[in-house]
């Protein structure tokens, strides 16, 4: 009798932690540190506000780089929402569609670079680029 008693009770602890740890993995993905992309974009007046701190902008430059960024933004939007009914209504495409997307982003990335360059300066535009290839190599280190 004990040993049934005995292996019942180890039963139950072991139902009871499988059940335990599934909860655990449920919380972790809903936790703060892993919030969707969404929420950790910066709004347009927080990366102005942090290009200001690191390339020492006038507060001329800052509104000028803040009104590009919003700029930028909405035209993302626009086009996000163009391509997502684009690719509910055409599954053939897929990939040109891609490829498409991504030639029109390369495009405007550039297209927004120069005129970023117009705004701050070439020394400052030489410094941004140094910041964002430091932050791509301890991204991609952080990865491995």
């Amino acid at each position: 009798m004990k040993k049934y008693a005995m292996l019942l009770v180890a039963a139950m602890l072991m139902i009871g932690m499988s059940v335990s740890a599934q909860n655990r993995q449920g919380q972790r993905q809903n936790s703060d540190n892993n919030r969707s992309r969404q929420e950790m974009r910066m709004t347009a007046k927080e990366r102005a506000d942090w290009l200001a701190k690191q390339l020492d902008l006038t507060a001329d430059q800052k509104a000028k780089v803040e009104a590009l960024y919003e700029k930028q933004d909405t035209k993302r939007k626009e086009q996000m929402e163009k391509f997502r009914e684009q690719r509910e209504k055409s599954t053939a495409n897929r990939d040109k569609s891609r490829e498409e997307m991504r030639s029109l982003r390369e495009k405007e990335m550039k297209e927004n670079r120069a005129e970023l360059e117009n705004i701050i300066g070439k020394e400052k535009m030489e410094k941004l680029n140094s910041l964002r290839s430091e932050r791509q190599r301890t991204n991609r280190a952080n990865r491995r």
